[in-house]
This record gives C-alpha cells, sequence and structure tokens, in this order.
C-alpha cells in the first residue's frame, strides 16, 4: 500500500469517527427531547448558514446575536413569568459558542466553516454540551485536526474520567446529602446550620462541577482530544479577582472577550474599569439565570475591592476568599435572594453551635458517612495542592503503575460512592444552567 493510499485510508478512519461522534452526540441529546434536538439543530444550520455570509454581510451577525441572547433570556425569564417552559439542556453553553462563533467570523478573526461535519461538532459535541468547557472555534477545531487515540490518551483519559467520577458521588453527593436538608427548612436551620449549608455547598458545587468537566476532558481524552482547562485549584486563591481567574475558566475567557473588553475593558480609567466588571458580573449572574443578578452583583464589587483588603499571610488570604465565596454561594443554595439574605444575616444573630454539635447526625450522614466524606475532602484539596507533580509522575509512570491508578480509583468510585438508579447529566448542578 502506498504512502498516498494510507493516507488517504487514515482520513477516511477519522472523518468516519467524527461521523459517529457528531451522530452519538445527537442521538444522546434527543434523549433529553425530541424538542431540545430540534432547537439544537435549529441553531445550529442558523448559526452555519449565516456564518457563510458574514464575510460580505456583516450586519448579520446582529440580528443573529439577538436571536440567541433573545432565546437565553426566555429560558431564564419566561418560566417565573408563569409559563412552564422548559429550557434545552446545555442550552447556555452552545448559545455562548454559537454567539462567539458568530463574532469572530464578522471580525474576520477567521473565516467561516465550510465543513457541517467540523461545525456540527463544534457546537454539539456531546461530553462538553452539558458542562463545558465553552471552547472556542480555533481551539476545537484544532483539538480535531490533532485527535489520536493512544495508550497514553486512553489511560490519562480514563484516569480523569474515574476522578472526576469520585468528585462527584464520593464528595459532592455526601455534602449534598447535608445541603439539601438544612435547605428545605430554611426557617428552621439558621445560624451555625446556615453556615455549614454554606460552607459544604463550596465543596459540593466544586466537587460536582469540577467533576463533571473531569468526566469531559477524560472522556475526550480517550477519543484522542485534548480540550481546554476549566479549574486551577479555585479554593487556593488569594482574593475574589483570583478566585475567577481560576473557576470556570472558559466561561471568564468568553466574558472577558465579548462582554468586558468591547464596554472598553481597563481602558478608559479605573471608575470605568469597575462598571465594565460590574457588568460583566452581571452578565455572567445572567447567564447562571435571572435570580443570580444580585450575586453578579456582589461578586462584581467584590472583585472591584478585594485586593484593597489583603494581607501578608497566604493561608489567611485563601481562609478569607474561600469563606467569602461561601457566602455568595448562599444565592445557589435558597430558592431566592430574600431566604439566602435572611440566612447570611442569621450567622450573626444566631449562635446555635452547640445544638448543630447534638445533631449533627440528623442532617443525613451518621458518623462514618461523615468521616468519609471529610477524608474525601481532604484528599480532593491535597490533590489540587500537589496537581502538577500528580500529573507528571503519572505521565511518566509505566503502564501497570497507570492500570493500578485507574483500577483503584474505580474500585473508590464503588466502595464510597453514592448514587440512586440513574446517573443523568441533569443530575450535576452547572448543567441546570
Amino acid at each position: 500500500m502506498g504512502p498516498l493510499r494510507v493516507a488517504l485510508v487514515r482520513i477516511g478512519m477519522s472523518m468516519a469517527a467524527e461521523i459517529g461522534i457528531l451522530l452519538c452526540s445527537l442521538a444522546l441529546y434527543a434523549r433529553y427531547g425530541m424538542g431540545a434536538l430540534a432547537y439544537l439543530l435549529g441553531v445550529g444550520i442558523l448559526t452555519y448558514g449565516v456564518g457563510l455570509l458574514l464575510p460580505r454581510r456583516r450586519w448579520l451577525m446582529w440580528p443573529l446575536i439577538a436571536l440567541n441572547a433573545a432565546a437565553l433570556l426566555g429560558a431564564r425569564f419566561l418560566p417565573l413569568a408563569g409559563w412552564g417552559i422548559a429550557a434545552p439542556l446545555g442550552l447556555s453553553y452552545f448559545t455562548l459558542q454559537s454567539i462567539s462563533y458568530t463574532v469572530d467570523v464578522a471580525q474576520g478573526k477567521y473565516e467561516p466553516e465550510r465543513s457541517v461535519l467540523a461545525f456540527g461538532l463544534y457546537l454539539s459535541y456531546f461530553p462538553h454540551l452539558f458542562f463545558g468547557p465553552i471552547e472556542s472555534y480555533p481551539g476545537m477545531k484544532a483539538a480535531l485536526a490533532a485527535r489520536k487515540i493512544s495508550w497514553d490518551s486512553i489511560s490519562e483519559g480514563g484516569a480523569r474520567l474515574m476522578w472526576g467520577l469520585f468528585k462527584k458521588l464520593a464528595i459532592a453527593a455526601r455534602a449534598g446529602v447535608v445541603v439539601g436538608s438544612i435547605s428545605a427548612a430554611p426557617e428552621q436551620y439558621r445560624g451555625a446550620y446556615a453556615l455549614l449549608a454554606m460552607l459544604l455547598y463550596a465543596v459540593e458545587i466544586y466537587a460536582d462541577f469540577s467533576g463533571g468537566v473531569d468526566i469531559v476532558l477524560g472522556v475526550s481524552r480517550m477519543l484522542g482530544l485534548r480540550l481546554s482547562e476549566n479549574f486551577d485549584a479555585p479554593y487556593f486563591s488569594q482574593s475574589v479577582a483570583e478566585f475567577w481567574r481560576r473557576w470556570h475558566i472558559t466561561l471568564g475567557a468568553w466574558l472577558r472577550t465579548y462582554i468586558y473588553i468591547p464596554l472598553g475593558g481597563n481602558r478608559r480609567g479605573k471608575v470605568r474599569k469597575v462598571l465594565n466588571g460590574i457588568v460583566t458580573f452581571l452578565v455572567s449572574g445572567l447567564w447562571h439565570g435571572s435570580q443570580y443578578l444580585l450575586w453578579g452583583l456582589l461578586n462584581g464589587i467584590f472583585v472591584a475591592c478585594g485586593e484593597r483588603f489583603k494581607t501578608r499571610f497566604r493561608a489567611l488570604n485563601c481562609a478569607l476568599t474561600f469563606l467569602l465565596m461561601s457566602l455568595l454561594w448562599s444565592f445557589f443554595i435558597w430558592p431566592d435572594s430574600r431566604t439566602a439574605l435572611a440566612s447570611i444575616a442569621s450567622l450573626v444573630t444566631t449562635f446555635n453551635y452547640g445544638e448543630l454539635a447534638a445533631n449533627i447526625e440528623n442532617l443525613g450522614l451518621n458518623a462514618g458517612e461523615w468521616l468519609a466524606f471529610l477524608c474525601c475532602a481532604l484528599l480532593l484539596w491535597g490533590h489540587d495542592l500537589f496537581r502538577a507533580p500528580l500529573a507528571r509522575r503519572f505521565a511518566s509512570a509505566a503502564p501497570a503503575a497507570r492500570t493500578a491508578v485507574i483500577v483503584a480509583l474505580a474500585l473508590a468510585v464503588l466502595v464510597l460512592g453514592m448514587y440512586g438508579i440513574g446517573f443523568e447529566a441533569q443530575d450535576f448542578i452547572y448543567s441546570r444552567f
């Protein structure tokens, strides 16, 4: 077989694999409703078609952005108005990717994609459709072009997949039991109970969301793709501003590129810089849901002034940032801002720590489950602290050692995981957004 024929066979095999991934993506999405699939296909076809016209008719960018934004805002506000409309799962993720592609092509950053297959994979690739990361089109195209399945990619992906499942099922699931018990009766559980819920939810949302992204990145590596990282040990941050540079990194990059910089960024003086930052966080709050606007506003304010309150003690800065972010996560725990603010206020009006200590096993976890949770959470923190050397050790390890790590993680998930009948994408916190 000549070199040309070999190259053609490899191209054909790669294309067949990509078609298979695209069909699997669409089939998986169809499980969550044919209406949702129809909407995804409609967005994809419209964005692809308009993209081909943008180099000559740039004005088409605005109606396409308006349609995407209207769909996203409708999904956020219509349910509050009493309309029983369920947003398609993953709407926020593929909407942002559609908008970024439209803007970039209109601005001439790259040529519109003419391959239906390549564009379809970008918008509907099933792992990141539900949790992110939010990929730029050049980034996704480069990942597809460099796609190569090997023992290294399979073993790295398998370990990442198992680690994500461990974070979700052994850590987030346990924290969620207690948080659910407390948040279900906000009038009954104030003070120390509210503080416990906030601290545990900070762990839960991190283990849940980063665990989901680990699953996405792990599955992608097993398929030969290397996608963008979305977390960089955020709870070791020294300030709220640093936290948001290390949490949901791809969303932060999208907001910076398409909201903050077009508003003027930091180029128009200090006051305008602060206002631009606050507006960007308001957009972030709206992306999460209309009830999170106050959460976005407070984050914008703390980012603007947080650096002024840093101390010279790194451990203290880290602890204070974790505590402050835990308080801000209150808006995700309780159903409305009023209840969240009342729960925060109760921290300085209700001192019932003795009662909490006496009733700690009545919140859904017995002593053994609490011990398991604490050990798993410490393992998570240790991994974040030493993630770089651990990754290097795994990359240089022999195949037998890599296999042993994957098997050990799988056993840990089986033994320590908490799971029910099903395991669905919507069980993850950030798939709701």
